[in-house]
């Protein structure tokens, strides 16, 4: 069972290539790589999720996170965006004096539900066995973006 994260190894005969690169471009294809992997898994997540108004599956992001205890390292991954919480004012009903403030989310707050469940709702997952089920297309899409980078940087 996977837990949660991805190993790229056999870079041996790709060492000589990387040394030729200078250390932002190899980190940028590095950054670049990650993220193209993250992309598949958000892909697949949003055709997995439930959908009723469509703003949960548009909502799920591909992200790369800040990673500062490793150096030349990225990590990327997929999540749903958090609810701004943002108040907006809007007239009440029928004319009526005064105003009415209402939280305006600009994204779901209930897929924490629908993939964990409840007590009284059954889980119904969809971030979990995307990332398990596309962990071979993840990996080629990162190797690919990873070969496709050294080859640019080296020619161009």
């Amino acid at each position: 069972m996977s837990n949660g994260s991805l190993t790229v190894q056999g870079f041996g005969e790709l060492q000589a290539d990387f040394e030729r690169l200078a250390k932002s471009v190899g980190n940028k294809i590095v950054r670049d790589a990650v993220i193209a992997g993250a992309r598949v898994a958000r892909d697949e997540a949003q055709s997995k999720v439930p959908v009723r108004t469509g703003k949960l599956k548009k909502n799920i992001v591909a992200v790369r996170l800040k990673q500062s205890d490793t150096p030349g390292g990225a990590t990327a991954g997929i999540r749903v965006r958090k609810p701004t919480g943002k108040s907006v004012k809007s007239r009440s009903p029928a004319g009526k004096k005064g105003q009415v403030t209402q939280a305006d989310y600009d994204a779901p707050f209930y897929w924490k539900f629908l993939e964990l469940g409840t007590s009284k709702m059954q889980a119904h997952p969809f971030i979990r066995p995307a990332w398990d089920g596309s962990l071979p297309q993840i990996e080629k899409a990162v190797a690919d973006k990873l070969a496709e980078g050294i080859d640019n940087a080296i020619t161009g």
